[in-house]
């Protein structure tokens, strides 16, 4: 009996691009195929639910630290500086030599 579930009805998503190890992905996709998923969004999905389940002491720091926003701390750092690169810099003030 496989560990994670089979597809269910959609929710809503959000996107996230990682990169994992090569024998990582094809295993991945192997137990993708495993299932009857459609994509290893499905095995990410559960396989991080799981995780979640099962972690007592990740659930005791949720309790103890709830969501303060819709912000995600795992917004890529080079994403933050274009965005603030595109600013225009405060230029100093022209000193002229005496």
């Amino acid at each position: 009996m496989p560990l994670l579930k089979p597809p269910k009805t959609p929710v809503s998503k959000r996107k996230y691009y990682i990169r994992l190890d090569e024998p990582l992905a094809l295993t991945m996709e192997r137990y993708a195929e495993f299932i009857g998923a459609n994509s290893a969004d499905h095995v990410i999905t559960q396989a991080l639910e799981l995780v979640f389940k099962k972690d007592s002491d990740f659930r005791d720091w949720l309790e103890k630290n709830p969501a303060r926003g819709s912000g995600s701390s795992l917004r890529k750092p080079s994403a933050i500086q274009r965005r603030d690169s595109a600013k225009a810099p405060d230029t100093p003030e022209r000193q002229e030599a005496v």
